[in-house]
């Protein structure tokens, strides 16, 4: 009997471990694990939960047009595949358990190895595959041309049917009508902006490819255009395994190639690809590093940011800027967005993360939990990278680091205000340079600023810069391997700007050409 453990992974189409388990007609047990654990983990959101339950649903839903069903078991995940196994053995099946490597955090890296384990001891087989690329011994040098070999190789072949023979089991299982009762905290929402499932998933990135990807090379950082559709709206897809990096590569490569004389088109899909490589290659940091998740990459910050308390005065700012009222139109429009869609494009993060721990003078600890709690596509291995990013944190080589200015960025990024308007419905009737000069102030409901930009960005922009200097002069003194990896990361951002660079240069002169 294989018993086939969904995780991140659910899909039938490009997945290893369907594919492998179901070949030669053998007998194919599907099944997920509702763990308590994960509903009560402290970064678990909302939103992110109904996605999942949705997606389960669309699986047990493919599963059954190929003969099969989704078994739902709820329990600890170690002792249900336990017992489940043992019960197996019993009723004189031979189980062999397939599953595919994830990016967990400490408790699922410590469930898989006790799994692992278990299986050994009974001298039973398992199958470990891959979701989507990962290094499994870390090679910097090589993993650009493996990633690319990998999204490059043929998609794993969706089975016809899958043999499930009926069994009777002695476990805690749910129905689907359980699940919803069971946890009808999690589909209490008022509006679904992201449904989940392969189904979806598919869907989603047709109407990506057929209209969407037009102008996504500068779309993308535009909050309303991308909130229509201009990105793609994949990213909850991708965090729950519904569609694979692969497919995505494979179809948008496909039709680049047959938009060739159209060199706008072409490079649109090229910068949705870069971003899927860069998607991959935040997964791989966390499964070679997963302390950075909630530890900063250099110990010189933990007396700046840490996940401790925060005094009265910061949680006053912290709630501001939780609600969307911190008399910063854009960082305000932004959060409120969060709140209600549970999604924010990539820009936005960036900047209200940078307001939040720059600024604020708030720990990314805390910013990062917000984010998790609420983002339909929260991915730890990304969003808490991103934050010690956007804290100041990282790339401690380069002299420099990056502070948004959220009142810059309304002409640059909003310049005809529908993105404010419509989450700061308080600034309506108000002009770009009446909202830039905050001539609302007095005459509208919605607030005044809640610090100096300016001068917050002097005194806390300039002692992050101190923290850094004092990163670089160590690792420079003591070389060895962190140094080394500094440089590596220094030099890879060096590289992605010169390769933005050459790669827009070369799409403008064949633009010039073709005119």
């Amino acid at each position: 009997m294989h018993l086939l453990w969904f995780r991140r992974d659910l899909r039938l189409t490009d997945n290893e471990i369907v594919t492998s388990s179901s070949g030669n007609d053998a007998r194919v047990l599907p099944f997920f694990i509702i763990d308590p654990w994960f509903y009560t983990w402290a970064d678990t959101g909302t939103a992110r939960v109904r996605f999942l339950f949705e997606s389960l649903e669309n699986l047990n839903s493919n599963l059954q047009k190929l003969g099969s069903r989704l078994y739902l078991f709820e329990g600890n995940s170690t002792d249900i595949v336990q017992t489940l196994t043992r019960q197996l053995i019993i009723a004189r099946y031979k189980p062999k358990l397939f599953f595919n490597r994830d990016v967990q955090v400490e408790y699922g890296i410590s469930r898989d190895k006790t799994i692992v384990d278990f299986y050994k001891q009974l001298n039973l087989d398992y199958h470990i595959g891959l979701n989507n690329f990962l290094q499994s011994a870390e090679q910097r040098d090589e993993w650009f041309n493996e990633y690319y070999t990998h999204q490059r190789q043929s998609q794993y072949k969706t089975p016809a049917t899958i043999n499930t023979p009926l069994i009777t089991l002695n476990l805690p299982q749910l129905t689907f009508e359980e699940l919803k009762q069971k946890y009808h905290r999690f589909w209490a929402v008022e509006k679904v902006y992201f449904p989940g499932g392969e189904t979806q998933a598919q869907a989603k990135l047709e109407s990506f490819l057929k209209k969407r990807y037009s102008g996504y090379h500068w779309k993308l950082s535009r909050p309303m255009l991308s909130q229509l559709g201009a990105t793609s709206h994949l990213s909850p897809h991708l965090t729950f395994g519904t569609i694979s990096t692969r497919t995505v590569y494979q179809s948008t490569k496909a039709l680049a190639e047959e938009l060739k004389a159209q060199p706008k088109a072409e490079f649109s899909l090229k910068a949705f690809r870069d971003r899927l490589r860069w998607h991959d290659s935040f997964t791989q940091r966390l499964y070679f590093y997963p302390e950075i998740a909630y530890t900063n990459r250099y110990p010189e910050f933990d007396s700046l940011y840490t996940p401790s308390e925060l005094s009265p005065a910061k949680q006053e700012l912290f709630q501001a800027w939780q609600q969307g009222m911190t008399g910063f139109p854009l960082v305000d429009a932004s959060m409120r967005q969060l709140k209600t869609m549970g999604w924010m494009n990539f820009r936005i993060r960036a900047m209200c993360a940078t307001f939040l721990t720059i600024n604020c003078g708030i720990s990314w600890h805390h910013g990062a939990k917000h984010y998790m709690n609420y983002l339909v596509d929260g991915d730890l291995a990304i969003n808490n990278w991103q934050w010690q990013m956007q804290a100041g944190v990282t790339n401690p080589l380069s002299d420099t680091f990056r502070i948004y200015n959220p009142n810059k960025n309304i002409p640059e990024k909003d310049p005809d205000l529908k993105f404010i308007y419509y989450w700061v419905s308080e600034l309506k009737g108000y002009s770009l340079p009446e909202i830039i000069q905050g001539k609302y102030i007095g005459t509208s409901s919605y607030p005044q600023t809640i610090l100096d930009w300016a001068k917050t960005r002097k005194v806390n922009g300039k002692i992050i810069s101190d923290l850094r200097k004092k990163v670089r002069e160590r690792l420079t003194l003591q070389g060895g391997d962190e140094y080394e990896s500094a440089v590596a990361a220094k030099e890879t951002v060096n590289k992605y700007w010169q390769h933005k660079d050459r790669q827009y240069k070369e799409f403008k002169e064949l633009e010039a050409e073709l005119e």
